[in-house]
C-alpha cells in the first residue's frame, strides 16, 4: 500500500469516524414535545431498543459519508495532490493544481458533516433521523397516552380509586363530587392532579423507574413542590370567597402542573407496560379515552380499496358494455375487454385510491396529537373531502391532458378548473371513509347483518354516482361512441363497491 493509500485511508477514517459522532449527538438531542415541555425520547422505550435506534442511524450516516467519499465524489484525487507537493516542497503549485475534481469532493464531505449536526427544519437528514427515532423510541405513542391523560374523563374512574386518593391528602382539598364537575372547574382540574400524581407514586417506589424520578428533565422535584402548594392553595380557595383573578391563576397553576404530571406519567406508562394492551388498560382505568386512532392492519386496507376499485372498473365496463350490446344498440356492438378497460383501472386508483390512503396517513398524524375526545369529527371529514378532491382533480388534469388529449399546450390552472368535474366523487368517498373510520365494526357483528349493510351502501353510493356522472359527463366533447352511458355504468359498480368496503375494525373499542 502506497504512502498516498494509507493518508487517504486514514481521511476517510477519520472523517467517517466524525459522521458517527456527530450523528449519536443529533439522535441525543432530539426531543418530543408533549405539552409544553420537551422530553427525552430514551423514557418512552426500554434501553435496549433506544440504543438500537442510535446504532442504526450513526451506522448508516458513516456508511453513507463512506459511500460518498470513497465511490462517488472520492477525496482520494485531493490527498494525492497534497502529499505529491508536499513532498516537492512545492506549497505555491499545491493551490495551483486545485480543480473540480479536488475541491467539490472536500466542499461535499463537509457540508455532510454540517447537515449531520445542524439542527434546522430545512435540513433534509434530519427528516431521515426523525424517521428512525420515531421507528425505535415510539415516540407517537407517548404523545397519544400524553393526550389520552390529559383529556380524561374521571367520571370513568373506579369510586374506589376516587375514596384511596382522597384518604391519602394531607390537607383534604377533595370533595367526592369534584370528579363529576365540569373539566374546567378548579374542582376537577385539582381532581385530576390528584388522580394523576397518586398513579405515579406507585411507580416511584420501585427501583426499575428510579431514573426517571431522578432525571432533571422531567422535574419530579418540582412536581411534589408544586403538588403541595397546590393542596393548601385549593383548601383555601374553596374556603374563601369566590374571586375571579385568583381563580384564573389557580386555574393557570394547575393546568401546568398537569402538563407535567402527564408528561412524567405517559413516560412511566410507556416505558413500564409490557405491551401495548397493558399501556390502555392503565389509561383507561385513569378515565382516559382507549379509542385508537390507527386502524388495525391499515395495509390491508389500502390492498382492499384498491382491488375494489379494479374490479369495480373491470365489472362495471363489462357490464356496461354486455347491456349495451345486448338491449340498447345490438347494431352499434362496444368491444369488451381490451388494453383501455386496464388504463380505466389505472386511472381509478390513482384518484380514489391514492386520497383514501392520504386519508388514512393524515387520520394518523392528526389524531396522534388531538386532545379533544369526540364521537365525530366533522371538521376532518370535510378536510378530507376537501384533499380528496384536490388531490383526485390533480391527478386528473396530468393523466388527461398528458396523456389522453395530448395538448401541445398545457396549463395546470386551465385544465385543473376544467377537471374539476371528476374530483367530486373521489372527494365524497374520501369524506366517507374518514366517517366510517369512527364507526368500527364489532368482533360479534352478525355476518349476515354485515352484508346486508354492505349491499345497502353498494346500490345507495351507486345511486349517487349516477347522479353525479350523468352531470359530470352532461357536456363530453370526446368523440367516442356511447362513452357517456360506459363511464356512467363503470361508476355505478366502482363507487359502490368501494363504500361497500368501508367497514373497519379498530385495534382498541371504547367498551
Amino acid at each position: 500500500m502506497t504512502v498516498e493509500l494509507l493518508i487517504n485511508f486514514a481521511v476517510q477514517l477519520v472523517g467517517t469516524g466524525a459522521a458517527f459522532f456527530l450523528a449519536y449527538r443529533s439522535f441525543q438531542k432530539r426531543r418530543i414535545q408533549l405539552g409544553a415541555e420537551p422530553t427525552l425520547p430514551q423514557y418512552f422505550i426500554r434501553r435496549s431498543t433506544y440504543w438500537l435506534g442510535i446504532v442504526s442511524y450513526c451506522t448508516f450516516m458513516a456508511a453513507l459519508y463512506w459511500l460518498i467519499t470513497w465511490r462517488w465524489l472520492p477525496l482520494e484525487p485531493l490527498v494525492t495532490l497534497i502529499v505529491k507537493h508536499l513532498r516537492a516542497g512545492e506549497l505555491v503549485n499545491l493551490l495551483n493544481g486545485l480543480d473540480r475534481s479536488t475541491i467539490i469532493p472536500l466542499m461535499v464531505a463537509g457540508l455532510f458533516l454540517f447537515f449531520i449536526a445542524w439542527e434546522s427544519k430545512f435540513n433534509p437528514l434530519l427528516i431521515l433521523r426523525d424517521s428512525i427515532h420515531d421507528a425505535f423510541a415510539i415516540p407517537t405513542k407517548a404523545v397519544e397516552v400524553y393526550n389520552a391523560l390529559i383529556a380524561s374523563r374521571l367520571s370513568a374512574v373506579d369510586d374506589g380509586l376516587k375514596e384511596q386518593i382522597a384518604n391519602r391528602l394531607l390537607v383534604p382539598s377533595i370533595d367526592p363530587g369534584d370528579f363529576e364537575k365540569y373539566n374546567t372547574t378548579v374542582e376537577y382540574k385539582w381532581a385530576h392532579n390528584c388522580l394523576l400524581f397518586d398513579q405515579i407514586q406507585s411507580y416511584a417506589n420501585q427501583s426499575s423507574f428510579r431514573r426517571f424520578f431522578n432525571e432533571p428533565s422531567l422535574k419530579w422535584g418540582e412536581i411534589c413542590i408544586s403538588y403541595n402548594a397546590m393542596s393548601e392553595k385549593v383548601a383555601i380557595w374553596k374556603e374563601a370567597e369566590p374571586h375571579y383573578t385568583k381563580t384564573v391563576n389557580l386555574i393557570k397553576e394547575l393546568d401546568h402542573l398537569t402538563g407535567l404530571l402527564c408528561r412524567l406519567l405517559a413516560s412511566l406508562v410507556v416505558f413500564g407496560s409490557a405491551s401495548e394492551n397493558a399501556v390502555w388498560a392503565t389509561v383507561k382505568r385513569l378515565g382516559g379515552n382507549v379509542r385508537e386512532a390507527r386502524l388495525k392492519h391499515t395495509y390491508k386496507y389500502v390492498l382492499l380499496f384498491t382491488a375494489a376499485t379494479a374490479v369495480g372498473v373491470m365489472l362495471g365496463r363489462e357490464i356496461s358494455v354486455f347491456l349495451h350490446n345486448a338491449f340498447l344498440f345490438p347494431d352499434q356492438p362496444l368491444g369488451h375487454f381490451n388494453y383501455t378497460t386496464l388504463r380505466w383501472v389505472a386511472y381509478a386508483i390513482a384518484i380514489y385510491v391514492l386520497p383514501i390512503t392520504l386519508v388514512f396517513i393524515s387520520r394518523t398524524l392528526a389524531f396522534r396529537r388531538q386532545r379533544q375526545q369526540s364521537d365525530r369529527y366533522y371538521g376532518f371529514y370535510m378536510a378530507m373531502m376537501v384533499m380528496g378532491f384536490v388531490v383526485s382533480t390533480t391527478v386528473s388534469a396530468l393523466v388527461l391532458e398528458l396523456t389522453f388529449y395530448r395538448r401541445d399546450s398545457f396549463n395546470f390552472l386551465d385544465s385543473f378548473i376544467q377537471h374539476m368535474r371528476w374530483g367530486i366523487l373521489p372527494a365524497l368517498i374520501c369524506g366517507f371513509v374518514a366517517y366510517r373510520m369512527d364507526t368500527p365494526v364489532s368482533e360479534s357483528e352478525a355476518r349476515g347483518k354485515l352484508i346486508i349493510a354492505a349491499a345497502l351502501r353498494f346500490l345507495g353510493w351507486g345511486s349517487i354516482a349516477v347522479i353525479i356522472m350523468l352531470y359530470a359527463t352532461d357536456d363530453l366533447t370526446i368523440e367516442e361512441p356511447n362513452l357517456r352511458y360506459t363511464l356512467v355504468g363503470t361508476a355505478f359498480f366502482l363507487v359502490g363497491l368501494l363504500a361497500a368496503a368501508a367497514s373497519f375494525k379498530a385495534t382498541r373499542s371504547d367498551n
